[in-house]
């Protein structure tokens, strides 16, 4: 979900995001398989974060393979707020809000709604698809409403 105080045009600003969506997962997919390819033998590969001119995004992968993915300004002020000295540990804040937007918010309104089946998850309706018949539809759960509830609670949320 995008929080942005300015809207666009409905028809421009869904194209926008939906471009936006692809390309973050673009990235994030090849940063991994790059990650993947460099990591010793017997580690984990993870990537958690990719900080370039305009923000950083923030990652995060649970072991069944969702991937969680914040972008933040570049902005020292806001990045540190409620971490502790900074540094690391403001990376270690962004992480930590990424777990909880995991196990607390994702694990509690939508896998544990009797509804919900990984295979047939469905964030955005699909136009003019008559095969949405049965798909599990991620609006139907409360997860969007705790996680902008989370995220405006944040003190880095500006």
């Amino acid at each position: 979900k995008r929080y942005i105080p300015n809207k666009q045009q409905p028809v421009q600003d869904a194209e926008q995001l939906s471009e936006q969506r692809k390309l973050i997962f673009g990235m994030l997919f090849s940063l991994r398989e790059l990650v993947g390819s460099i990591t010793p033998e017997g580690a984990s590969p993870a990537l958690h974060l990719v900080k370039t001119g305009a923000g950083t995004l923030h990652c995060y992968e649970t072991i069944s393979g969702l991937r969680i993915a914040m972008f933040t300004n570049n902005n020292p002020v806001m990045n540190t707020i409620g971490a502790r000295g900074g540094g690391e540990n403001a990376k270690t804040s962004f992480q930590t809000a990424l777990k909880h937007i995991y196990s607390e918010i994702w694990v509690e309104c939508v896998v544990r709604s009797p509804l919900y089946r990984p295979e047939d998850i469905q964030v955005e309706p699909l136009e003019g698809s008559e095969s949405n018949a049965g798909r599990f539809d991620i609006k139907s759960t409360n997860f969007e409403a705790k996680l902008n509830a989370y995220l405006t609670s944040m003190p880095w949320f500006r």
